[in-house]
């Protein structure tokens, strides 16, 4: 894996910018100092703990590199908020004292995981929603074995509205619900839209707003083998609502990139004439 840290550097190094900013987990604070020796003499390289990271900081800077030890509040996140060239990169640096550049130890970075602002209803929509949320849990929330660790109150405070009742196996059930009966229960709607946001502070208000644009007010749902019972969701299978809201977002991303409107009109029946 040090073929990708290794590139970030070299590229900074040529005066380049990178396509990633950089999200560093230490096990420990005596890591630290090896990457700030090996990056030292670039100059368009910034490198800073977690909590000095700012908006400022965010927009300003060529090439970012932010580092935390052993673990990280997700609110930390909410800077890049509504940026959606904003693209992270978490590596997890470990020590392995074999490898030398210039006869100094550096730490060797590990388990590659990427991050970016994006829109809520494109995830729902893809093939892969169910790993691409699994992967989240399982590279930050789970308790015994995250790779990039986030304290549990952050989890409550950000993701599960502070609700105690709302686990792990609460989000994992609500998942395969939306999977298999096509239904998005309120609370997973939640968790999604601030991870494809990073807006952790959003209000409920807020995002059932946005998702009643796609599919409609949200209504009780039941769904005992999933231990869905009782819940407000919202239903997403055969929802006219939904298929119109597809194609005009398709047609006004065709017209944004100059496609001709005759053949957005053909492809989805929608016209801007």
């Amino acid at each position: 894996m040090e073929d990708i840290y290794m590139s970030w550097i070299i590229n900074a190094k040529k005066g380049n910018k990178n396509s990633f900013i950089l999200f560093l987990c230490f096990e420990d604070k005596s890591k630290v100092e090896n990457i700030a020796n090996e990056i030292e003499d670039t100059n368009n390289v910034l490198f800073l703990p977690l909590k000095k990271l700012t908006k400022e900081v965010v927009n300003n800077h060529h090439n970012l590199i932010v580092y935390y030890i052993k673990e990280f509040s997700l609110g930390a996140l909410q800077v890049f908020s509504s940026n959606q060239n904003i693209k992270i990169l978490f590596l997890k640096m470990i020590s392995q004292k074999n490898y030398q550049i210039q006869q100094k130890e550096i730490v060797m970075p590990s388990h590659p995981y990427i991050l970016q602002v994006r829109d809520p209803s494109d995830i729902i929509k893809s093939s892969d929603i169910k790993s691409f949320l699994q992967k989240f849990i399982s590279n930050f929330i789970t308790t015994t074995n995250a790779i990039y660790p986030v304290p549990k109150k952050s989890i409550q405070l950000f993701l599960y509205r502070n609700l105690p009742s709302i686990t792990n196996e609460t989000i994992i059930n609500d998942i395969d619900f939306l999977q298999y009966r096509s239904i998005l229960t309120s609370r997973l709607a939640i968790f999604i839209y601030k991870i494809c946001t990073f807006h952790y502070t959003a209000s409920e208000k807020e995002i059932g707003l946005y998702f009643a644009k796609y599919y409609g007010r949200s209504k009780v749902v039941n769904g005992k083998a999933f231990g869905v019972i009782n819940v407000k969701g919202y239903i997403i299978k055969n929802l006219h609502l939904q298929e119109q809201q597809i194609k005009l977002d398709i047609a006004k991303k065709l017209l944004y990139l100059k496609v001709p409107q005759e053949i957005i009109q053909q492809a989805t029946g929608i016209s801007f004439g």
